[in-house]
């Protein structure tokens, strides 16, 4: 009986735990995610806008000795004959069509820019027009745009006449060598002033109009030749600053009245229009005779003292 007794106790102690709440168990804990810093994107490189003034005084303050030119008809043709170069006439192309170097191409001074496809830098490019003055300024402008390899045939299509060499009315097309990579900035720049340029190429054309401006005393002329070019003998009145310096001088150049800059033949002078042109100097213009058109006329220098 005591052994029954005891069974059924057990038996109900058994249920009784059986029926009482369960016990939740202990939840897993994940360890915590260690926090990954993010990897920083380096900012987008922006690009300098273009100091014009710091292209042009560099182009300018690094002018060779030569200043960029084929100096003698002799010196084209022994280019021409070794047949590595490009020959390109900048003027319109009525002129091309009366007459032009054999050999050359046409591309009007307004148009280089959008014809840079025609021009290679791998060999020498040459360009001439009339008397010199365009394609000074064409010289300046390519050059600007990274044509190392351009040069100015400064005796110009007279100066070939006068040799006595032939001309030539048959045509001859200029080919596309490719796109070249320039700073589309500073090529919208040189376009906008080649396109841009007036009828008279922004020059003072003859000995008596410059006379009439210097008479009338409301003009500053400048000479860019070197120093010594110009103690030795100068047109009246010019005030010296040299090709290379003319970018470290602009205070000396005032916008509110005509500033009118010559050289030896025009060359010069034609690369110095294109720089200040290019500075928002539209008031500068080239006295395309040149002190060797000055002289010849009979007129006279001025010495320093």
């Amino acid at each position: 009986m005591k052994r029954t007794l005891w069974i059924l106790l057990t038996i109900f102690a058994l249920t009784l735990a059986a029926c009482g709440p369960a016990v939740a168990p202990t939840p897993t804990v994940a360890p915590p995610t260690p926090t990954v810093a993010p990897t920083p994107i380096p900012p987008t490189p922006t690009k300098a806008a273009l100091d014009l003034k710091a292209v042009v005084d560099r182009f300018l303050s690094g002018i060779p000795d030569k200043y960029y030119t084929v100096g003698t008809v002799d010196a084209l043709k022994d280019m021409l004959a070794a047949g590595n170069v490009v020959l390109v006439d900048v003027r319109e192309p009525n002129e091309y069509a009366e007459g032009h170097i054999p050999g050359a191409v046409n591309i009007p001074i307004r148009t280089l820019a959008k014809n840079l496809d025609k021009l290679p830098k791998d060999k020498p490019v040459v360009v001439y027009c009339r008397t010199g003055h365009r394609a000074g300024m064409a010289t300046a402008a390519l050059q600007l745009l990274g044509y190392t390899n351009v040069r100015n045939f400064t005796p110009a299509i007279l100066g070939w006449k006068d040799a006595g060499e032939p001309l030539s009315t048959e045509p001859v097309e200029a080919r596309s060598v490719g796109q070249p990579q320039v700073d589309p900035e500073l090529l919208a720049v040189v376009d906008r002033f080649l396109s841009g340029i007036p009828d008279k190429y922004y020059t003072v054309g003859a000995v008596d109009a410059l006379k009439d401006m210097l008479a009338a005393g409301n003009v500053v002329l400048v000479d860019v030749r070197e120093p010594n070019e110009y103690a030795e003998g100068h047109i009246p009145g010019a005030v010296n600053i040299p090709i290379r310096t003319l970018a470290k001088n602009l205070d000396k150049l005032p916008k509110d009245k005509p500033v009118v800059v010559y050289c030896r033949t025009g060359h010069r002078a034609g690369m110095a229009t294109a720089a200040l042109q290019l500075l928002g100097y539209t008031n500068v213009r080239n006295f395309t005779p040149a002190i060797l058109g000055w002289q010849k006329a009979g007129e006279p220098l001025e010495k320093a003292q």
